[in-house]
């Protein structure tokens, strides 16, 4: 499990219930509490998180940033591949395996292409 993987956990379970514990990391990665535990240590030491045991896990500037754009990338690849009728289960291992490394350019094309074709009401030929 990448260290944007926990940042983007940690970003969108704050957007949808404003506060973030171990328990609710571990439950949505699904890892032990351990397991995230040290990771979140590891976060907080690069400048990531504030973190502190049996208190909120909070995003610094950085994490918030890498959280956001890792979520907004995920967001614009999952659009892209329900367009394309591509499977739930298909999609998430696909937009796990590009997200990462998906540059800005790439990313800003892809919304234009998806925007475009659903302006053109555009369905795959199965």
């Amino acid at each position: 499990m990448e260290q944007e993987d926990y940042l983007e956990t940690i970003y969108k379970l704050k957007e949808e219930k404003g506060l973030v514990r171990i328990s609710d990391i571990a439950e949505v990665l699904q890892l032990s509490k351990p397991s995230v535990t040290q990771m979140m240590q590891r976060l907080e030491k690069e400048g990531c998180i504030e973190y502190k045991p049996y208190y909120p896990i909070e995003l610094t500037t950085q994490g918030k940033k890498i959280g956001k754009g890792i979520a907004e990338r995920h967001e614009a690849i999952a659009e892209f591949l329900t367009l394309l009728e591509i499977p739930n289960n298909i999609q998430e291992k696909d937009i796990h395996g590009i997200e990462h490394s998906l540059s800005p350019i790439t990313l800003k094309r892809l919304k234009e292409v998806t925007k475009f074709l659903k302006n053109k009401s555009f369905k795959p030929k199965l």
